[in-house]
């Protein structure tokens, strides 16, 4: 699901009737930059979509414990997975639901042949729980953090954990129309991003009269055709940043602080 759709940057542009193929095309890949700079500087996709992830992603065993193993031609130590938490923090946010969650000690993130196995599927309610915190506009719960607790430590062998869940805003949510989580900041900086964009490539055709100029007309006059901008309005068009300064202070309280610590 996409953040903003062509028809909301082009409305903003003031081309909601009659644009050009080739100003629909620049649109759409304006967009897909602008949500692209957006993930990065999240580090999650924000939109509710269903994921699968396998846990942890780092090596934070302490134990330097092993055991040894055979096979018809070679013998190997293969470490032992030791346990520090209770706590196991998913990447996306927020957490909607959990449809499947497997412990397969020498899963190697799905890898090996048979790894996470019916026999490995573990019962939410009883081995983890997702720490909900509140409820959706339509009775559902929500994991705002993205923690799940476990009965017991979670096991601290990289990729021995699979994960199945729905995580993300909804359309309504982005768009400012619920009643209970509001992330709009969100929408509203996928579309000026976006907009941006857009300026910034028409901005380099030569000829200016196609409709699009590198920041805020101030003047313009039409005998022999002239025009001067705004140019606090033309730096932030031209600017080379992945995302303006005002677009990131948007976005920090939608920022996963537990994933981006490597938590």
């Amino acid at each position: 699901m996409a953040i903003v759709v062509s028809s909301d940057v082009l409305m903003e542009l003031g081309l909601s009737s009659g644009a050009t193929a080739e100003e629909i095309a620049v649109v759409a890949s304006c967009i897909k930059r602008a949500e692209g700079a957006i993930k990065r500087f999240l580090h999650y996709d924000p939109s509710s979509k269903s994921r699968t992830e396998y846990y942890p992603q780092q090596d934070i065993r302490s134990s330097g414990d092993g055991m040894w193993e055979v096979n018809d031609t070679e013998a190997y130590i293969r470490s032992l997975s030791g346990a520090s938490t209770n706590e196991l923090q998913l990447q996306c946010i927020p957490v909607r639901s959990i449809e499947s969650l497997y412990i397969d000690y020498d899963g190697r993130s799905g890898t090996k042949d048979g790894a996470f196995s019916e026999d490995c599927l573990k019962i939410e309610g009883v081995d983890y729980w997702a720490n909900f915190d509140q409820l959706d506009s339509s009775g559902d719960k929500v994991c705002m953090d993205g923690i799940l607790r476990s009965q017991g430590l979670w096991p601290t062998t990289p990729g021995c954990v699979k994960v199945i869940y729905t995580a993300g805003y909804t359309a309504d949510e982005l768009q400012g129309n619920d009643d209970t989580i509001d992330a709009s900041p969100i929408w509203e900086v996928a579309l000026d991003e976006a907009c941006r964009r857009v300026r910034k490539m028409f901005s380099l055709k030569k000829n200016a009269r196609v409709g699009f100029v590198p920041g805020v007309l101030v003047s313009e006059n039409l005998g022999d055709y002239s025009y001067s901008i705004d140019a606090a309005s033309a730096k932030q068009t031209a600017s080379e940043s992945d995302l303006l300064s005002s677009s990131k202070e948007k976005l920090m309280s939608f920022l996963n602080f537990g994933s981006c610590l490597g938590g």
